[in-house]
């Protein structure tokens, strides 16, 4: 799997009644999401919201792999947080573990706080997974300016989010030139590889922007980029946007009042 595959929106493609969903209504549906799992008070509220949207990505076929690769990091964070919560917050001991030089006491409430923040991490980085997943990136980026987001953020994002990969298969280029010479063998070549492919790298950075604003000005670019979403919505989209508000708002009720 290359690299640029764990971050691009290929699946995104795919036709399947996740990916047909209006992305405005998409996007709305994740604030509301992220929202709930945040106030939420119970631990499995933010589980639900995980379980619902994993199944929509198991529903277009994104392999097992990339959500784990994608979810790597910030379950690594999340387990973090836990044990620092049940190791440091609290007065009900639950458990000791003898070190010899000292004890650590893990405690009730530590690891009910801990649970809680765990459950929205995976809650809210799998509502992000299916956004970003589901989702065109220019049709996210449209669907943030129907939203009112500012202009010049949208646009901003637009250009960032194509040049990263640009820069990406920059980066893959000189690295294997490098290998060709033999600039990862030994610890010395490597540091002195890196040091080249960063300089390198910023170098074609510049380069590279300064070509991309040339020729947006031959295109008749005047400082704004063109960003309106001309789709409406049809009855199809009003209906998903009713069942998931509904079910977003049963969530909120259930984790904040029972």
């Amino acid at each position: 799997m290359h690299k640029c595959e764990i971050f691009s929106d290929i699946f995104a493609q795919k036709k399947s009644p996740v990916t047909g969903i209006d992305a405005r209504i998409k996007l709305v549906f994740a604030l509301l999401a992220l929202l709930v799992s945040l106030l939420s008070l119970k631990t499995y509220v933010p589980l639900a919201i995980a379980a619902l949207c994993l199944i929509a990505l198991i529903s277009i076929r994104i392999p097992v792999v990339l959500l784990i690769l994608r979810l790597a990091v910030p379950l690594f964070m999340a387990g973090v947080v836990l044990m620092t919560q049940l190791f440091l917050n609290g007065v009900t001991p639950l458990f000791t573990v003898d070190l010899g030089i000292f004890r650590l006491t893990g405690y009730e409430e530590g690891l009910a706080q801990g649970l809680l923040i765990m459950s929205r991490v995976i809650g809210g980085m799998l509502v992000l997974l299916l956004l970003t997943m589901s989702t065109p990136a220019h049709e996210l980026f449209l669907a943030a300016r129907w939203l009112k987001m500012p202009k010049s953020f949208v646009e901003l994002a637009l250009l960032v989010y194509r040049y990263i990969f640009v820069l990406a298969d920059e980066v893959a280029v000189i690295r294997n030139a490098q290998k060709v010479r033999l600039g990862y063998r030994g610890w010395s070549r490597v540091m002195g590889s890196t040091i080249v492919l960063g300089g390198s790298l910023v170098l074609r950075s510049y380069d590279r922007a300064e070509r991309v604003f040339e020729a947006m000005l031959v295109r008749g670019y005047s400082g704004a980029i063109g960003a309106i979403y001309q789709q409406r919505l049809q009855r199809n989209d009003y209906l998903t946007a009713i069942v998931l508000s509904a079910l977003m708002a049963s969530l909120f009720l259930v984790g904040r009042f029972t």
